[in-house]
């Protein structure tokens, strides 16, 4: 994994701690990359922590799920 992935990945996690919800136009906007980009960080988080998040297709949005 480059530096730059791996630093994104961390963001989220963290973020997701936080807040309890991400989506990619924050990804987008924190570190000026494309949704492609911000979506391929989120498919490398969901196998890499398959139980931490999960996708809500109507908001558009991850969220933590419940420990």
């Amino acid at each position: 994994m480059r530096y730059f992935e791996r630093l994104r990945i961390e963001w989220i996690i963290e973020m997701i701690g936080i807040y309890g919800h991400i989506n990619r136009s924050h990804v987008v906007k924190k570190f000026d990359v494309t949704e492609q980009v911000a979506s391929r960080d989120f498919q490398t988080i969901q196998k890499l922590h398959p139980h931490l998040m999960r996708y809500d297709t109507s908001a558009k949005t991850y969220f933590a799920r419940e420990a």
